[in-house]
C-alpha cells in the first residue's frame, strides 16, 4: 500500500450506499476462506460489563496481496434508544495496514456490523439451508432481523416470513413494516408457532434466557443463532445444541461467548463436539447439508476479520476519494 500521510474518517453516510448486501456477503466470505486458509492474523475478543451495558473489543487481520489489521469497540447499549434517542450500539472500525501498522482508515461501526452480521448468516445457509421453498421466521424485530431478511433474500427463495417476539405489538408493527415493502408474506406470530412453522429461524434478541424450547425444533431446519455473543446471552435451550450439527464463525469464540457456551457449561456437549467453521464449509474441509433430516444452527458472535474485511473493502473504493475527511495523526 502506498502512505499518504492521512488517515481516512469514515461517517455513515461516505459509505452507506456503497455496498449492496451482496458485496458484504462476498466480502465476509473472502474473510472466513482466508481463515479456513490461515492466512488470518489471531483473532481475540475482549468484554467488559457497564453499569448500563455491555463493551466488546474484537481484533484481527487479513493477510493478502494487501494486508490488513485493526479492530472494533462497540458498546451495546440497549435503552440508548428509548433514554437518550441514541443508537443501542456505538463504536468504531480501525483499519491498519498490516505490513507496518500505519493507520489507514476510522468508521462508523453499525452499519458495517449490522451488514456483516446478516451476511455471515446468509454465507451460511447457503450451505446448510433446506431444499426448497423456505417459511423464514424471525426472533427480534430490530435492525438484525431487517438486515437479515435482506440478506437471506439473496441466497434463499423466501416463500413466507413470520415475525415474532417477546412484545408482540413490536413484532405486528415490524411485520407490517415489511410486509408493505415486500412481494411475500410477512405476519407476526407468537414465539412458538414461529419456531414450528419455519424451516429457517433467525434468532436475533439480546435475551439472556433460552425462549426457543426443545420440543419446538424438529429436524431438517437451519437455524442462525444470532443473539448470544458474549457471556450470559441465551436464546436457545442447551438440549437443541445436542441434536445439531453446529457450525461457529469462529470455534474459539462460540464456545465462550456463543449460543454453545451454555450446552458446553451444562456438559451436553464438548467443544470438539462444534463440527466446523464458516471458513471450513467455504473452502470444502467439512461438508455442508446432505440429507434432509440434519439440523444445522450457525452459532454467530461475530468476529474482527468480518469488519476488516468490509472496512478494507470500502477503503480501496474511496482511499482516493476527495469527498472524505482526512487527517495527519502524525502531524
Amino acid at each position: 500500500m502506498n502512505l499518504q500521510n492521512k488517515t481516512l474518517l469514515f461517517n455513515r453516510s461516505s459509505f452507506e450506499n456503497l455496498l449492496d448486501m451482496n458485496d458484504y456477503i462476498n466480502a465476509v466470505a473472502h474473510a472466513h476462506k482466508l481463515h479456513a486458509q490461515g492466512n488470518i492474523i489471531e483473532t481475540n475478543i475482549i468484554h467488559a460489563d457497564a453499569p448500563n451495558g455491555e463493551y466488546h473489543v474484537k481484533t484481527g487481520g487479513l493477510i493478502g496481496e494487501n494486508s490488513y489489521y485493526g479492530l472494533k469497540a462497540n458498546g451495546g447499549f440497549f435503552k440508548n434508544q428509548r433514554d437518550y434517542n441514541l443508537p443501542n450500539i456505538l463504536g468504531v472500525i480501525y483499519l491498519s495496514d498490516a505490513s507496518n501498522a500505519y493507520p489507514l482508515a476510522i468508521f462508523e461501526s453499525s452499519l458495517i456490523s449490522k451488514m456483516r452480521t446478516a451476511a455471515a448468516t446468509a454465507v451460511a445457509a447457503k450451505y446448510l439451508k433446506p431444499k426448497g421453498p423456505i417459511c423464514l421466521s424471525i426472533i427480534g424485530y430490530g435492525s438484525q432481523a431487517k438486515a437479515h431478511i435482506e440478506a437471506l433474500l439473496c441466497v434463499c427463495d423466501i416463500q413466507s416470513i413470520k415475525i415474532s417476539g417477546r412484545n408482540s405489538v413490536k413484532a405486528k408493527n415490524f411485520a407490517k413494516e415489511m410486509d408493505s415493502k415486500l412481494s411475500i408474506s410477512v405476519i407476526s406470530d407468537s414465539i412458538e408457532n414461529a419456531c414450528k412453522s419455519s424451516n429457517i429461524l433467525i434468532t436475533c434478541t439480546p435475551s439472556t434466557e433460552a425462549f426457543v424450547k426443545t420440543e419446538w425444533i424438529t429436524s431438517g431446519k437451519f437455524i442462525g443463532a444470532i443473539g448470544a455473543d458474549s457471556p450470559g446471552k441465551n436464546e436457545l435451550e442447551p438440549a437443541i445444541m445436542k441434536s445439531a450439527r453446529i457450525i461457529g464463525d469462529i470455534k474459539s469464540q462460540i464456545i465462550k461467548v456463543g449460543e454453545s457456551q451454555h450446552a458446553i457449561n451444562n456438559g451436553m456437549i464438548s467443544p470438539d463436539d462444534i463440527y466446523g467453521e464458516l471458513g471450513e464449509l467455504i473452502t470444502g474441509k467439512i461438508k455442508g447439508r446432505s440429507s434432509d433430516a440434519e439440523l444445522f444452527i450457525y452459532d454467530s458472535t461475530g468476529t474482527a476479520i468480518q469488519d476488516i474485511a468490509c472496512a478494507a473493502y470500502i477503503y480501496e473504493k474511496l482511499k482516493d476519494s476527495n469527498q472524505i475527511t482526512e487527517i495527519d495523526l502524525f502531524k
